[in-house]
């Protein structure tokens, strides 16, 4: 039996509802039911009807829902999804079965949903989600006021599992990061506009390996901001879309930045550059080009047509440029140009050399050809050549004024060429066939052999000759001549020797004249205030002053070897320069101490024609005096030379420092990073971020320290003041009362030797706390702790001595560490290993220095010298 209000709530119902008894009778039906059986099998399914003639109508929808009516019957609720119907369409089906008076299940109501439309929608939303979660761009979305909602995988990555986005309430406005990099301003203009921005940013940099070199590298994003609006226009949410742009951004700025240095080339190219189109304007010009357009009188036209215009075609220009763009060919001449320039004066005719190349380049964009003429102005080159042409001829009529020939051997062929003038000189005809042996056949007995030996001196040493010698020419004519001869080198090897040739007959002449001439010279050089002597290369004496002879003080030198009246100076300065001016054969100037006068000397050494050496000298005693003192102030700045050495020497142990003590904890932060980020584990993870902030408390801690030390470094001119020792110390027992009583440390001290000093207050109190700090630290536990603190006068500075008896300290083993940076040699658990090197870093900032004197189990000696200002 069926109740009547059950009837009225079942009708009510906006779903198809049926009511069925054990047998799968229907017992009561809703019009909707009815109209949805209708639709679907074609007839309506009423009260009185049976569910089983669905197994013979359509057996599918039976087979599907049998098992769900049979376990209603049972007293289970059921639901159960099925699709039906063409096109199929999903149906949420509920079967709730009915008790009587006697609880037992006599009747099985059954509720049928259209479940269509929410499928599709969790559908959709699933392939939605899946299509931005394999996006391969970031998305983000925010609330409109900034607020982080969510994020797909691929802009997790981009952010990193560190980003404050992953951690907890995250706004995108109030992140300092994002108003430096643009992104707090695009969203800004999306807000504003409500329509979608795109910029490239810069939004982070990593780590790129580079063989073994570890390379930071910007990574750029292409960033699109865009609203989503409701139906009143108002906006949503904003979204944010990230795609990696690094590469091509990376390739647009190499690209922008090699047109930067082409165009940087082309204008600095040390000859005119002009670039003309396909028609013949000029497209580009560089500063030199422009230059040579200003000295011609001309201004640049850049729109100007090379074929149409009377400059170009007057010189012929045009054609030149026509049969390079036709014949796709590079074309190189000289051209001279003559022409007319305006002035203020007048007219000034001008004439300029030019060397033209003009060759055809395909434009990469357009694949049009253009045309590209380098100019470069050789107008001095050929005023140069017109010149040395000159030069040629007037060395040539020099040669014959002078009796000067050239000549010169070829290694390889052995082949000997002379100069016109050197076949006058031997009284030939003119480039007779001529060879080494032939040509040292016109040589006198001795002076062939002095050439013989010189050339072979040159072909194997590569030295140099200049000789004397005498000549029979082919005539029989005996004559002097000066031979010179010099080797060439290529590749370190000797590929020719050449020089000159000049007959010196008439100088050979003139020179016994001379000789008459020498004594007057002996009365001007006498007369003269400085010292003068004339030495064969041999070290004869030829000729000595008055003056000369007073410094030798000697009786008579001339004629005699200077090496054997002065055995001293073998060996000596002046004996090695003299050396020096004969093989070089060049002035040598010199200042030598004599002993014997105790006084210093000036020499100027100047090598002769004839071999011999012109000694000048004079006394330089008071000058020398003079640079004595400028020596103390040399001394002075070599003082402060080493001490900016020793400052180059700190910098470089900071930075070795900084290197060794930051490297640790970074890849301790690496590692613990890469492990969280491998771990599930909450309580893990936990743990992870707890080492985080103590690896982070130590590199605070090293960094504090490490400034301190650049302080100190860096504050060379930090105030000195007259300090008692005593009182300073006074001082630092005030501070360290406390650790002074706990540990029962006896502190002694004589200052009565070196009681005060010039140096900064805070520095001197920082030593003796650290002295005084050290000694109770590393006391030894089987004696009371003592320290006793001496001063002293040492060599114009003061030392300061300190001496505990405490743990001391094996220096074979730690001695070259004891002053280093967080060097620790003791298990205390307050030692960080930085007193003494700021100690030491203050000390020798001041110039001072600090060692240390120390044995396991017998305490340390610490030895400090202050340097006087």
């Amino acid at each position: 039996m069926n109740h009547p209000l059950l009837t009225q709530v079942i009708e009510a119902l906006p779903d198809p509802v049926a009511v069925f008894d054990t047998q799968l009778n229907l017992v009561t039906v809703n019009s909707a039911f009815s109209e949805e059986s209708c639709r679907h099998l074609g007839y309506a399914l009423k009260a009185g009807d049976s569910l089983r003639q669905l197994a013979d109508l359509h057996p599918n929808l039976a087979m599907q829902s049998m098992s769900h009516w049979q376990a209603a019957l049972s007293g289970h609720r059921v639901a159960f999804e099925l699709s039906y119907g063409q096109p199929p369409l999903r149906y949420q089906i509920s079967c709730s079965p009915l008790y009587n008076e006697q609880k037992e299940v006599f009747q099985v109501m059954m509720v049928i949903r259209n479940v269509q439309a929410e499928t599709e929608v969790r559908e959709n939303e699933r392939f939605f989600r899946s299509v931005l979660e394999n996006l391969p761009v970031g998305l983000q979305e925010f609330t409109p006021e900034g607020w982080h909602r969510n994020m797909n995988e691929a802009q997790k990555s981009i952010l990193g599992d560190d980003h404050a986005s992953n951690t907890g309430p995250y706004n995108v406005f109030d992140d300092p990061f994002n108003r430096r990099n643009g992104l707090t301003a695009l969203l800004d203009e999306v807000k504003q506009h409500k329509e979608p921005v795109k910029r490239e940013m810069l939004l982070k940099y990593t780590e790129v390996q580079d063989d073994n070199v570890t390379r930071i590298q910007p990574m750029y994003y292409e960033v699109t901001g865009f609203p989503v609006l409701d139906l009143q226009g108002d906006i949503e949410c904003l979204f944010i879309i990230l795609s990696e742009i690094t590469e091509k951004k990376l390739a647009v700025l190499s690209l922008e930045k090699s047109e930067r240095l082409l165009h940087t080339i082309v204008e600095n190219l040390p000859v005119g550059y002009i670039q003309f189109d396909h028609f013949g304007f000029i497209r580009r010009v560089n500063q030199t080009q422009r230059k040579l357009f200003a000295s011609t009188g001309l201004e640049e036209q850049p729109d100007s047509n090379l074929i149409q215009d009377p400059f170009a075609r007057l010189f012929e220009l045009d054609q030149l440029f026509l049969e390079v763009l036709q014949r796709g060919k590079m074309l190189r001449l000289e051209k001279k140009l003559e022409f007319q320039v305006h002035t203020g004066a007048g007219k000034i005719d001008r004439e300029i050399f030019l060397d033209l190349t003009m060759f055809p380049v395909e434009d990469p964009v357009d694949k049009d050809q253009i045309v590209v003429a380098l100019v470069n102005d050789i107008t001095e080159k050929k005023r140069q050549e017109l010149e040395n042409t000159k030069n040629q001829e007037s060395l040539v009529q020099t040669g014959e004024i002078g009796k000067i020939g050239g000549w010169e051997l070829d290694m390889a062929s052995r082949h000997l060429r002379w100069s016109g003038q050197t076949y006058k000189i031997h009284e030939l005809p003119p480039y007779a066939t001529m060879s080494l042996e032939k040509s040292l056949s016109f040589l006198e007995e001795e002076s062939r052999g002095r050439v013989e030996q010189a050339m072979t001196a040159c072909m194997n040493r590569g030295k140099a000759f200049d000789l004397q010698v005498t000549i029979q020419t082919a005539r029989n004519n005996t004559l002097q001549a000066r031979i010179i001869g010099k080797p060439e080198y290529r590749n370190g090897r000797i590929v020719r020797i050449y020089g000159v040739i000049q007959d010196v007959t008439e100088q050979f002449r003139i020179r016994n004249q001379l000789t008459r001439n020498a004594e007057l010279m002996r009365l001007f050089f006498d007369t003269i205030d400085m010292g003068y002597a004339v030495m064969d290369k041999d070290g004869k004496v030829n000729f000595i002053n008055r003056k000369a002879q007073e410094i030798v003080d000697h009786g008579k030198v001339i004629g005699r070897n200077i090496f054997e009246v002065f055995p001293s100076l073998v060996g000596s300065t002046f004996h090695a320069r003299v050396r020096q001016c004969i093989d070089a054969q060049a002035p040598v100037s010199f200042s030598n101490f004599l002993p014997q006068l105790d006084k210093w000397y000036e020499f100027l050494l100047a090598p002769m024609q004839d071999g011999s050496i012109s000694i000048f000298t004079r006394n330089i005693t008071d000058s020398k005096k003079m640079q004595r003192e400028l020596r103390k102030a040399n001394d002075q700045l070599s003082s402060l030379n080493k001490f900016l050495v020793n400052q180059n020497k700190q910098l470089e142990d900071f930075a070795h420092i900084t290197s060794h003590n930051l490297r640790a904890p970074i890849a301790n932060l690496k590692a613990l990073m890469q492990i969280m980020n491998e771990s599930d584990n909450e309580q893990e993870q936990e743990m992870y971020k707890g080492m985080f902030q103590e690896v982070i408390r130590n590199i605070d801690e090293t960094l504090n320290d490490l400034i301190e030390i650049v302080q100190i470094r860096k504050d060379l001119n930090v105030e000195r003041e007259t300090l008692a020792f005593a009182d300073r110390l006074q001082k630092v027992k005030d501070i360290l009362l406390v650790d002074m009583e706990t540990s029962g440390i006896r502190l002694t001290a004589d200052f009565g030797e070196a009681p005060h000093i010039d140096y900064p207050r805070i520095y001197l109190d920082s030593i003796l706390q650290n002295l005084l700090t050290n000694a109770i630290k590393y006391r030894s536990h089987d004696r009371r702790p003592s320290l006793h603190l001496q001063s002293r006068a040492v060599d114009g500075g003061i030392m300061l001595t300190a001496e505990d008896n405490g743990m001391g300290i094996d220096m074979e083993r730690y001695g070259a560490k004891l002053f280093g940076f967080r060097k620790t040699f003791h298990k205390n658990k307050d030692a960080k290993g930085i007193g003494l090197f700021i100690t030491k870093t203050q000390i020798e900032a001041m110039g001072g220095s600090i060692h240390a004197e120390s044995q396991l189990g017998a305490g340390t000696k610490f030895i400090i010298t202050f340097r006087p200002e």
